[in-house]
């Protein structure tokens, strides 16, 4: 809680009252203007009398079952069978069993908000308030809808029905939240920061979004500009992922003419989404004013000489991984580059062999020819040493001695992450019509512990190291036989083979690596993610025993509202950074319809239909209904990229639509995890370690069918 305590100071010392004009709704919720003054304490947040500890967050057990006639129906609704899901349902709705009517209009209740259906939604989900009357979670969701729908005074009458049936943690902490949304909607800011306060000080899973709401009515108020900030701050170091926090802070950085934070912030931005016109209108304006230098002053890790300069070599096969690649995988044609080795390099030419010797530390230009059409290497002056317009390599007399890629120039220096990568290995120079690619030939086990480095950063027990090692080697084996015949295999982008350069490597990461080094997986695709909730894609449990949980609309809903037991394996050291774990977004529908027109423009967003399921849920496309038409996006990286610009953080959530009209406005988005729950969770994997299991139990635990391979004993366990 030490981070509150610093936050409340810097509050108390910047803030000073504010005075606004702001929106308050009477007691049949039409809007009239008033003058209402926010003071210091109004954002301040204070302490409140629920504490924040641990018998009071992992205290409830979220019900699962459904009743036995409404399982077959499930299936069809994890298959995407949309309609038999929906009308199967109906059958139900009017059973002579309270309970099994009662789940069956709650379910549909789900079904309609996702196909925007307001109406029946709010029909079904009073139903079934009326069936089971003391069950709090048909109320809360009672309360959602209401406040989806735009009815806020409802909602929040809902929200505090629910207050006599449960104390449990969860409930109260979802109810606050839809309270102060319902408040803000309605401009009642005084009141929405009341309720946010207390989420502040006792919901460790929702201090990023809390502290971004905090910063957004600050920022609405004549001198909430000069909080704002602090509160954005705060709310990405609990969450980098926090897209609508970064985009505010760009924007509040921009009006203050902070022109080198909203530089930086717009770009990280745009290198997420780099077709939206908007962003990149606001480079170009920015980049006037920094002219040359503007690719300096971003976020990308800049090296004078290589750092490790020596790396133990360890013979194995080679992979060429291609260097500089965009989010689609594809690698950025550079213009130009430098090259240093911490020991003397070799240039060798496809056909004429060995054509350049170079000294140590000796930096050399690669520089894109536009006249010629080809590749000339440069020397510190300029001249010009040697030119191709075929492939060549520069490699180290010594293989253990480093090369340094530095100062890399793309045409579009968003699109890629361009920072510069110390290397073990070979570097393929590849001329093309546009620039050169870079592709790094390398030892797999002298790459595994670089990919370490950056998969693992907090990932600290050995043998849950060395179990991602094993995972590692296994997928890199994959790609090389995939795509031997190819100029590549990997990027230095891809989700599971990110790559920054052997200079974040440590001694444990080459330890890990190396006492690992004769283990393949085998009989299972390998595969990782970084943090886990308690059920895996496979259905495996991430705590001491597997709740009840079976799919269904209503379930996943209630997953996603329910706490990570206490022991949760991947549960986080610092009890504020729960973000990777469970999280809260908030997207702008414009956005989402900009995204959208990259594919086809449906017009006003109406509708957000989760289409394909895995068995637990997770999400594997989408429809969005807008109108002038709709679009179904083809897998879970596709949606997360139109929600997000791919920032989401899993294909596990849940979506509540904020309606004005027909029209969505915004949506909240609700969700679980990283990535998409397949193979090893890496910290999981770090929790199972510290409870003495070993990399041979780790595998076995997150791989159940599959076999490790000893390949010097030819040994199979």
């Amino acid at each position: 809680m030490g981070r509150y305590r610093l936050l409340f100071a810097l509050l108390f010392v910047f803030f000073t009252p504010l005075v606004l004009a702001e929106t308050v709704v009477d007691t049949e919720e039409t809007p009239v203007e008033v003058t209402r003054t926010v003071t210091k304490s109004s954002l301040a947040a204070t302490r409140v009398d629920s504490k924040l500890n641990e018998a009071v967050l992992h205290k409830s057990v979220v019900d699962y079952s459904l009743p036995e006639d409404l399982l077959p129906v499930m299936k069809k609704c994890v298959q995407g069978e949309e309609d038999d899901c929906y009308f199967s349902l109906k059958t139900f709705e009017n059973s002579s069993d309270p309970a099994t009517a009662s789940a069956a209009n709650l379910e549909l209740a789900y079904l309609s908000l996702q196909r925007g259906l307001m109406k029946q939604a709010l029909a079904y989900v009073g139903h079934a308030a009326e069936l089971s009357p003391d069950d709090p979670f048909i109320q809360l969701s009672k309360g959602w809808f209401l406040l989806s729908a735009g009815k806020y005074k409802k909602a929040r009458e809902a929200f505090a029905d629910l207050m006599y049936l449960t104390a449990d943690f969860e409930y109260v902490s979802s109810a606050k939240l839809g309270t102060a949304l319902s408040f803000y909607y309605t401009g009642d800011k005084e009141k929405a920061i009341q309720e946010l306060q207390y989420l502040y000080t006792s919901n460790p899973y929702a201090i990023s979004f809390v502290s971004y709401m905090l910063g957004k009515i600050a920022a609405q108020t004549k001198d909430g500009k000069k909080i704002a900030p602090v509160f954005l701050q705060q709310s990405l170091s609990h969450d980098e992922k926090n897209y609508a926090a970064a985009k505010l802070y760009a924007e509040i950085s921009a009006k203050e003419k902070e022109d080198l934070r909203s530089w930086q912030y717009y770009a990280t931005l745009y290198a997420l989404d780099p077709d939206n016109k908007k962003l990149a209108a606001k480079m170009e304006r920015y980049a006037t004013k920094f002219e040359d230098k503007r690719i300096d002053y971003l976020f990308y890790f800049k090296l004078d000489q290589p750092i490790v300069q020596e790396l133990v070599h360890t013979p194995s096969e080679r992979i060429k991984m291609a260097l500089y690649a965009n989010r689609e995988q594809v690698p950025q044609s550079l213009i130009s580059a430098s090259v240093m080795g911490a020991g003397r390099f070799v240039v060798t030419d496809e056909k004429l062999g060995e054509v350049l010797r170079v000294a140590s530390y000796t930096e050399k230009k690669i520089v894109f020819n536009a006249e010629t059409g080809g590749v000339d290497l440069q020397d510190a002056k300029g001249r010009v040493e040697f030119s191709a317009k075929r492939p060549f390599t520069i490699s180290s007399e010594k293989t253990e001695r480093t090369l340094l890629v530095s100062k890399p120039l793309a045409t579009n220096i968003f699109a890629a992450d361009l920072s510069d990568k110390e290397l073990a290995g070979a570097l393929i120079v590849i001329p093309n019509k546009e620039g050169f690619t870079l592709v790094n030939m390398v030892s797999v086990e002298d790459l595994i512990p670089s990919l370490l480095a950056v998969q693992a950063p907090n990932v600290k027990e050995t043998e849950a190291l060395k179990a991602l090692a094993i995972v590692l080697r296994s997928s890199l084996q994959a790609a090389r036989t995939e795509h031997a015949d190819q100029p590549y295999q990997i990027t230095d982008n891809d989700p599971e083979f990110k790559f920054k350069g052997i200079n974040l490597i440590s001694t444990a990461l080459l330890d890990a690596s190396k006492s690992s080094t004769d283990f393949r997986l085998t009989q299972a695709q390998a595969g990782f993610y970084s943090d886990c909730g308690v059920v895996t894609a496979n259905g495996l449990a991430n705590s001491a025993s597997l709740p009840g949980y079976v799919f269904s609309p209503v379930n996943v809903s209630k997953y996603i509202l329910s706490n990570p037991p206490a022991d949760l394996y991947s549960r986080p050291q610092d009890p504020t950074q729960w973000a990777s774990i469970k999280w809260i977004y908030e997207y702008d529908a414009k956005e989402i319809e900009q995204r959208l027109s990259y594919k086809k423009n449906i017009g006003k967003l109406r509708a957000i239909v989760p289409v394909k399921f895995s068995p637990q849920g997770r999400i594997l496309s989408m429809r969005f209904e807008g109108s002038k038409g709709s679009y179904q996006s083809q897998s879970a990286q596709e949606t997360v990229f139109i929600l997000s610009a791919g920032t989401m953080r899993s294909n596990l959530f849940d979506v509540v639509p904020f309606y004005k009209g027909k029209n969505i406005k915004t949506i909240l988005v609700r969700g679980y995890d990283t990535g998409e729950g397949n193979g090893l969770c890496l910290h999981g994997a770090d929790g199972l370690a510290k409870q003495g299991a070993d990399y041979m139990a780790i595998i076995k635990y997150y791989f159940p069918e599959a076999r490790i391979l000893n390949t010097q004993t030819g040994t199979v366990n």
